[in-house]
């Protein structure tokens, strides 16, 4: 006859005897701070602390002959280093004439009764730049779509690190109500467009 294999107990498992979770959090906590407080009494114990001792008015000693400090001699100068290139080039790339205007400056709030406000004058300026492509066609599709919105627009290209060529899609000089007008009219049609001010 067959035996029955189902119901026969396989053997006693022997139960191992597990720390709980929490005691090995517990103990990983203690010995950091201990290690931390180790390190605090090392290095940083006496740093930041200042303490000023009083001494009562009548405990504090009379004149005394004070010895004469020996004059300290003079630290010798490390030699500076040589005037150092800079790491970065775009300081010479970046042309000079061109500053971002930031949204608040454009929009000049207008208030009742106010003070006449003086005009810009005349030798600033302002030019839209509306994109920076690396292909020359993808700039001239910008400029077709603005020239059917009514803005005149150039391409200029630039070399970036002798290597990288940028078409900027450009339109100006403008004076400040007419760069509002223009951007109005470019986020209408959903085109974004960066103000350069242009100094001289």
């Amino acid at each position: 006859m067959p035996r029955d294999y189902k119901s026969r107990a396989s053997g006693q498992r022997k139960k191992k005897n597990q720390t709980p979770g929490w005691v090995w959090f517990v103990g990983g906590l203690l010995v950091g701070l201990f290690a931390s407080g180790l390190v605090w009494l090392k290095f940083g114990a006496g740093e930041g602390m200042l303490t000023q001792r009083s001494v009562p008015p009548a405990a504090k000693p009379t004149q005394q002959a004070k010895p004469k400090p020996k004059p300290k001699p003079k630290p010798k100068k490390a030699p500076e280093p040589a005037a150092q290139k800079p790491r970065f080039d775009f300081y010479t790339i970046l042309p000079e004439m061109e500053v971002v205007v930031p949204e608040p400056e454009l929009q000049a709030p207008v208030v009742a009764g106010a003070a006449p406000v003086a005009k810009p004058r005349p030798d600033t300026g302002y030019m839209l730049q509306m994109g920076s492509f690396r292909k020359h066609s993808d700039a001239d599709r910008l400029k077709a779509s603005l020239a059917l919105v009514g803005i005149e627009a150039e391409i200029q290209t630039v070399n970036v690190n002798g290597s990288d060529t940028f078409h900027r899609v450009r339109s100006g000089p403008y004076g400040r109500e007419q760069v509002n007008t223009l951007r109005a009219r470019l986020k209408e049609n959903n085109i974004n467009s960066l103000v350069i001010k242009l100094k001289k």
